[in-house]
């Protein structure tokens, strides 16, 4: 006579046998091999778009810009990444948070690296410009660190002048907002 544990140790092992086979059954339904494998595209593109930066000195800085960018995009198990790198031009009118005139106009050349995934992802930034007021010319620069999704970025920058002075309006701490539009991939 066979003893129940001998018994038991027959039927655990038939069902893993079966259990594992009817996993891998329904695995290989459910899985599409072609979203296991990585893809890769790459495009050129232009990206103008809307600035609205607020600086600690209680100014806000609206504009446009420009940038034409060089992006690459990894998919895999049907999650895509992108990454951009590009460089542009931000032109802004800095005026008082009360609204009560325009203070200076800027204008920054900027380089920005990106990677974002599905929920978004981290741009750096770097500038050198600076604004144009009533006592001249105001030479700057900037770096920044943005949570960035593929058309937006918000995020901090510090911005440094580059002369012996520092204007009200030019703040030293700042917040900005950038939407982008991608044109003309190519």
């Amino acid at each position: 006579m066979v003893s129940s544990s001998k018994v038991a140790v027959a039927l655990v092992a038939m069902c893993a046998v079966m259990g594992t086979a009817t996993l891998a059954s329904a695995q290989g339904s459910l899985v599409n091999k072609e979203e296991l494998q990585l893809t890769k595209t790459s495009q050129r593109v232009h990206m103008p778009g809307l600035r609205f930066d607020y600086g600690f000195s209680e100014v806000f800085g609206l504009g446009v810009g420009y940038m034409y960018a060089y992006e690459t995009t990894f998919a895999f198990a049907g999650v895509e990444t992108l990454f951009r790198a590009g460089g542009g031009a931000d032109v802004s009118f800095v005026v008082p948070s009360d609204w009560g005139g325009l203070e200076a106009i800027t204008l920054y050349g900027r380089g920005r690296l990106s990677g974002v995934g599905p929920s978004g992802g981290v741009t750096l930034e770097l500038g050198l410009g600076g604004g144009v007021e009533r006592r001249g010319v105001v030479p700057g620069a900037t770096i920044g660190a943005y949570y960035a999704g593929k058309q937006f970025e918000v995020g901090y920058f510090y911005q440094a002048v580059l002369q012996s002075y520092r204007p009200a309006w030019m703040s030293t701490h700042n917040v900005g907002l950038r939407f982008h539009i991608p044109l003309m991939p190519h």
